[in-house]
């Protein structure tokens, strides 16, 4: 097979395309994943991935690998996301992202992008090697939680309530931990498919917990810390089973160094399902 050697962006491909690549090189991936181009459409503007900064390695018209990329903001970008990296299976071993990488930071230096974060999951050690090999490091270990949510303890009597358009800077003052990029509230902002429910005492805002609808899966969840060991995370957790008509409900990426955190999702029926790295190349 030819060695490829063309790599650019992706501004000029469209949605399907990439959602076509993406669904066949994450086809027998570790947790496998498929995209519909509404699905990856969503997932481009809740994390912000513009195709200018993204990768793709071309035989031809082929699309054969690409690598997502968000923005930390559309002036002035500082920060590069990778949101996915993937390559088909009938392209794999030409080390085709180190290559995508050597050709792009370069560019993205001129472009005043200083650092790119990714996360990988922890038993995938080709994949951690070869990001290593592309100068990025472990930055913190991550932990993913699924399952039936079977809560015991009694539920406080509180008011929960949808709320649109939250104030992010006082929920923001609740979290314990720095978010992965796509759980940060920017994100959530962006994705049309994540409800916020807040909880409410004393007349004001205790607590909250933001879940997209269609995957349910828990995107934020934090209490106020004058209000803790109350049940106000059960009850929120409850309210939105019951909200949603599911108890089966995922949470991705709690840090390592939170395991109260990881106790709480655990103690509500959840496994520990994964663990991923995230990873930092300071360009």
């Amino acid at each position: 097979m030819t060695l490829l050697q063309d790599f650019h962006d992706l501004r000029k491909e469209s949605t399907e395309k990439i959602a076509d690549t993406f669904n066949l090189a994450f086809s027998d991936y570790i947790v496998p994943m498929h995209l519909t181009p509404s699905m990856l459409e969503e997932k481009m503007t809740a994390e912000n991935l513009q195709r200018n900064f993204s990768i793709g390695a071309f035989n031809g018209p082929e699309l054969c690998a690409i690598i997502l990329h968000g923005v930390d903001n559309l002036e002035n970008p500082a920060i590069l996301y990778n949101g996915g990296t993937g390559v088909i299976p009938a392209y794999r071993g030409q080390h085709l992202v180190k290559q995508m990488y050597e050709t792009f930071i370069p560019i993205y230096r001129q472009q005043g992008i200083m650092q790119i974060i990714l996360e990988v999951i922890s038993t995938n050690i080709p994949a951690i090697k070869a990001y290593e090999g592309s100068g990025f490091r472990k930055n913190r270990l991550i932990h993913c939680y699924k399952g039936d949510v079977n809560i015991t303890r009694s539920l406080p009597a509180i008011n929960i309530e949808r709320n649109p358009s939250p104030d992010w800077l006082l929920l923001a003052g609740f979290m314990d931990m720095e978010p992965s990029w796509s759980n940060r509230p920017q994100c959530i902002k962006r994705e049309s498919s994540t409800i916020t429910w807040e909880a409410r005492k004393d007349e004001k805002t205790v607590g909250y917990i933001s879940i997209n609808k269609h995957s349910r899966r828990i995107r934020n969840i934090a209490v106020d810390p004058a209000y803790r060991r109350q049940g106000i995370g059960s009850a929120l957790l409850q309210h939105v089973v019951d909200a949603l008509k599911s108890n089966t409900i995922t949470v991705l990426n709690i840090d390592d160094e939170s395991p109260e955190i990881s106790r709480f999702f655990e103690k509500s029926g959840m496994i520990n399902y994964l663990s991923q790295y995230e990873m930092v190349a300071d360009i």
